[in-house]
């Protein structure tokens, strides 16, 4: 069996039951347990969560008090070699020997992670095209500035061609325009049947790339989803958009508070905006607005945002910080 097919003969890419990893008197993962499926999942949570130690305990780097790990059915303790031939990991801090030319340190990083060099350096090449560095691979780098370095380490991450990504905060210190490319990237690397765990801060990175959310607080899963599952919003919620005269729009607001309830309602630039439950289907609404002389524009179930659910995720949980370790 290849690893492309060992890797799919499991539902999920990473499977951890019960973890519990301790630094002295902090309990960093408490009896943690979790099922990361395929795609591109965004890990979330606040400063201390656990998110650190627990992509270190699936990449074998630390050895959990208690509990089981299996990527792909394997251990990553006792199975460790193997397991790391199936990884890609690009850490949150500078891993880079910056004495070294990016083509030569991407070709270095695959003859570790078990190339031939005489394959590492053709693939470096085209890892290095990939991601965007052309002829400045060849330039140190200690002269990179912290984007071209955020590059060249998710081209360290992949050379060896892993069928499972750890990325920890791939756009940190990036500007809008290089962010954007590099959320490119991820989606492209997705699209190669790869399993990716995002490790972030930014909400917004997880809303636009991820398949599956994870939030940790206090060394525990707290909620974890499908993605537009999580921000499906309240069951039955809805907004609706109308325009019209001032009166009319006050009076299509007067009809839905009488036969519906009504969570908000907002005006902006002769728009008015009405949040409420609404069980059935949108015909009632049309008829209404209608009957009250205002022209629908928009017509939806309320979908949240993510920093809605993870605030209020936290706040369940007595709330925390938000952070990127």
């Amino acid at each position: 069996m290849t690893e492309e097919q060992e890797i799919e003969s499991f539902a999920n890419a990473i499977v951890t039951k019960g973890i519990t990893v301790s630094y002295g008197n902090i309990l960093a993962l408490d009896n943690f347990s979790a099922d990361v499926p395929s795609g591109i999942v965004g890990l979330l949570g606040p400063n201390g969560a656990g998110k650190s130690t627990f992509i270190k305990a699936i990449l074998g780097l630390l050895v959990p008090d208690k509990g089981d790990i299996k990527i792909a059915g394997r251990d990553p303790v006792t199975e460790r070699s193997a397991v790391r031939d199936m990884i890609g990991y690009m850490p949150e801090h500078d891993c880079l020997m910056e004495s070294f030319a990016a083509i030569d340190f991407v070709s270095y990083m695959g003859q570790i992670s078990g190339m031939k060099k005489r394959d590492a350096m053709p693939r470096s090449h085209e890892m290095l095209d990939f991601v965007g560095i052309g002829e400045e691979r060849y330039r140190l780098i200690s002269s990179y500035s912290t984007g071209m370095k955020q590059r060249v380490k998710l081209a360290q991450a992949i050379v060896h061609d892993p069928k499972i990504l750890f990325l920890d905060e791939p756009t940190n210190g990036m500007d809008p325009l290089g962010r954007e490319e590099m959320l490119d990237l991820i989606r492209k690397i997705s699209d190669s049947d790869k399993s990716i765990l995002v490790s972030t801060h930014i909400l917004e990175d997880v809303e636009r790339v991820s398949d599956h959310a994870m939030i940790i607080s206090k060394g525990q899963l707290i909620t974890e989803g499908n993605l537009d599952n999580l921000l499906a919003g309240k069951e039955n919620l809805k907004f609706v958009k109308v325009r019209g005269e001032e009166q009319a729009m006050m009076n299509f607001v007067k009809i839905l508070q009488d036969s519906y309830d009504v969570h908000s309602v907002t005006q902006e630039r002769g728009q008015t905006t009405i949040e409420f439950m609404n069980p059935g289907d949108g015909k009632s609404i049309f008829k209404l607005s209608q009957q009250a002389n205002v022209q629908l524009r928009a017509y939806s179930p309320k979908r949240a945002a993510l920093e809605d659910i993870f605030i209020g995720t936290l706040d369940k949980d007595d709330g925390g910080v938000l952070d990127g370790n």
